[in-house]
């Protein structure tokens, strides 16, 4: 049986393998995957927890608390002991990082071990789509300017009304990566280089269309993505089927439980939700 004990920094190489032998989702550079992993060692060191097997590193689990709400970012079981109740104690031991929290997210693929794991929880379900593909017809609106440490209070002040804590050092960790954000008078974004949406959120649904257009207004002839698209959020949807953008039913599902504010308007992050 495989051994539970805290993520040190010398396993995050490891980590970083496990996780892309486990998904399928494209992997990025070492140098990018290496310091999302060591990221949760600085601020929630009791909330990153590995297995270790004879074999080695045999699964990784990380949670994240920002203020009261509690966020399950990452658990990934080696293929070869996947389905042999290893992820159940991995979760249940992320979940008691949860202790206290008046709020708990999580960003879930559609594998039904894990929709079943999350639904135990006594989480609501949100099935998401995304959108992806060239935008057509987007321009930059008036009132968007290219934001930087000195928004980040404000930002914090748009989380806590749409999701009920702020994002913490998460949206100065995006943009050391090369992330840009956003902002209006109304809320903020946070976008890759090509446009494509890792964060949204705003105080109203105008203020959020705008906000989403300014950002695939950035993607100048190039393939974009927005992702964790659920049934509160049709303003994007509308935006996203408006710049001719295709849909898919794949995105994943989020999970809510508590007190996450209203979540509208809000596009959140599938790693910082």
């Amino acid at each position: 049986m495989a051994d539970l004990r805290p993520m040190r920094d010398e396993d995050v190489e490891a980590v970083t393998e496990l996780v892309y032998a486990a998904s399928d989702d494209p992997r990025p550079s070492d140098a990018v995957a290496h310091a999302r992993y060591r990221y949760p060692l600085r601020h929630d060191a009791d909330g990153a927890w590995v297995a270790e097997d004879e074999a080695g590193l045999a699964a990784v689990a990380i949670a994240l608390r920002r203020e009261d709400l509690w966020m399950l970012t990452e658990i990934s079981v080696r293929p070869d002991l996947q389905s042999a109740g290893l992820g159940r104690r991995m979760l249940e031991r992320v979940h008691a990082y949860a202790d206290g929290a008046k709020g708990r997210l999580i960003a879930s693929s559609r594998d039904p071990r894990a929709l079943r794991a999350y639904a135990r929880l006594g989480l609501d379900a949100h099935p998401c789509l995304a959108a992806y593909g060239v935008p057509a017809g987007v321009e930059a609106p008036d009132g968007v300017r290219e934001g930087g440490a000195d928004d980040l209070d404000f930002a914090a002040d748009v989380d806590r009304h749409v999701r009920g804590a702020a994002h913490g050092p998460d949206l100065g960790f995006l943009l050391e990566g090369g992330q840009t954000l956003l902002v209006s008078d109304r809320g903020y974004a946070v976008v890759g280089d090509t446009g494509g949406v890792r964060i949204l959120a705003a105080y109203d649904e105008d203020g959020a269309r705008t906000l989403l257009r300014a950002a695939l207004a950035r993607a100048d002839g190039r393939a974009v993505g927005v992702g964790w698209i659920s049934a509160r959020q049709p303003w994007a949807l509308h935006e996203c089927v408006a710049a001719r953008m295709a849909l898919s039913a794949d995105a994943g599902v989020l999970f809510a439980g508590g007190d996450v504010g209203p979540f509208h308007p809000y596009l959140p992050s599938g790693a910082y939700l």
